[in-house]
């Protein structure tokens, strides 16, 4: 009877292992899926900042505010995710390439500018983010002179861009070549970029 039992124990082992087998081959590939994002030349090429420049702005009471570059950081976010497939689990990676600007300065009305761009599943991001409050876009609008629908005057000559709404806080005139040419505060004070 023991020696039975242990043929039919022996024999259901093999099957199962035989089972297994048979479902890890079934699977194919079981290597992640790997989406890279990377911003677009096109759209790098569109960058109006160095990382490493200083912006001067002028106030409309004639205050200044230098706000210097630190830096542009080149990264990629890499966000993972379980795709379902039964007893087939594979991994879906997405890479996000990601390029920020940032400028501090110690004006306490105008501090801090950051200038982003984010690869994304669908289209290149362009975020904004003045005083600590941000705006997100695509570049195409922010970019696209078609969109340029504003001006402002800087040593008498006529700067084209296209307004910003920064969450009815902070308005500011972007323009693709200059960047901010001009960037009002709510209740306070109209900042005019010095060319």
């Amino acid at each position: 009877m023991k020696s039975k039992l242990l043929y039919i124990t022996i024999i259901n082992l093999l099957f199962i292992t035989q089972a297994c087998k048979r479902s890890e081959t079934d699977c194919g590939d079981l290597s992640d899926v790997i989406t890279n994002y990377n911003i677009s030349d096109a759209d790098k090429a569109k960058i109006p900042y160095t990382g490493t420049d200083t912006l001067v702005f002028i106030s409309d009471a004639n205050d200044t505010a230098t706000l210097i570059g630190q830096g542009k950081n080149i990264h990629i976010e890499t966000l993972r995710n379980s795709l379902k497939g039964g007893d087939c689990p594979r991994t879906k990676v997405d890479k996000n390439e990601t390029i920020d600007i940032i400028y501090s300065g110690n004006n306490k009305d105008l501090y801090n500018i950051k200038y982003g761009l984010d690869g994304n599943s669908e289209k290149t991001q362009l975020v904004c983010t003045i005083n600590n409050i941000s705006h997100g876009d695509y570049p195409y609008y922010l970019n696209n002179e078609a969109f340029y629908i504003d001006t402002v005057r800087l040593n008498n000559k006529l700067y084209y861009g296209t307004t910003i709404n920064i969450k009815n806080v902070i308005y500011g005139l972007y323009n693709w070549q200059y960047g901010f040419t001009k960037i009002s505060i709510e209740g306070g004070k109209n900042w005019y970029l010095k060319l």
